[in-house]
């Protein structure tokens, strides 16, 4: 993948991240519609179907960072770094599909429906995320590619979906949202990475170029 391609998917990556972050705050401020036992929860029914298009497409721009991390060479050639980052893929593709699937289950008791197949789903495909950029986000601290807090990006998104996410999902509405906001955020900060790194201005790149600059 070139730079180019590298540079506009980090972009895209860090105003998705954003935007992300942002729609969990509208949800917080959303006027309730509904009874908060139901999946639709804040929506009407016809309102959630809307929602869940909107953050189906949201989730391709998470892909489409994902893929383009995958593609880069920020974690080296350990097959377990690159698988973890194929295995984070696969996640995201399976959430946005996962946000698809819970329009069938807008009128469900959430309860009900999240120990069933859209519980599953969801939990199947942000494991697949968190795992596979644990391991992806390990192989980019070995490698050295990028340094800085750059680094740390890809290793927060997996901490991040383990440590925050997934706890929070089993606070209430609130707490679900505000980590889902902060998971959001982490996706952002990798997209900033890539973008930088892609640029050639992430610590590493600037740091190389001033080595070479001393040399001569």
């Amino acid at each position: 993948m070139s730079s180019e391609a590298r540079a506009r998917a980090g972009l895209i990556g860090l105003v998705t991240g954003i935007i992300g972050a942002g729609a969990a705050v509208v949800l917080l401020l959303w006027p309730r519609q509904v009874s908060d036992d139901l999946v639709s929860y804040p929506f009407t029914t016809a309102g959630f179907y809307v929602a869940q298009v909107v953050f189906f497409v949201h989730h391709l721009g998470l892909l489409v960072l994902v893929v383009a991390f995958a593609r880069s060479a920020a974690f080296g050639e350990g097959r377990v770094a690159r698988g973890g980052a194929w295995l984070a893929v696969a996640g995201t593709a399976a959430l946005a599909a996962a946000e698809l699937l819970a329009m069938r289950y807008a009128t469900w008791d959430f309860t009900t429906a999240n120990e069933g197949l859209m519980g599953a789903a969801y939990g199947i495909a942000c494991n697949a995320v968190g795992l596979g950029m644990l391991a992806a986000g390990v192989g980019t601290l070995r490698r050295r590619v990028w340094s800085g807090w750059f680094k740390w990006t890809p290793l927060a998104v997996g901490v991040t979906q383990f440590v925050v996410l997934t706890p929070g999902m089993f606070g209430g509405f609130v707490v679900a949202r505000l980590a889902i906001g902060t998971w959001m955020l982490t996706f952002a900060a990798l997209g900033w990475g890539l973008y930088a790194d892609a640029r050639g201005t992430a610590p590493a790149r600037s740091q190389t170029r001033q080595h070479a600059a001393a040399a001569r």
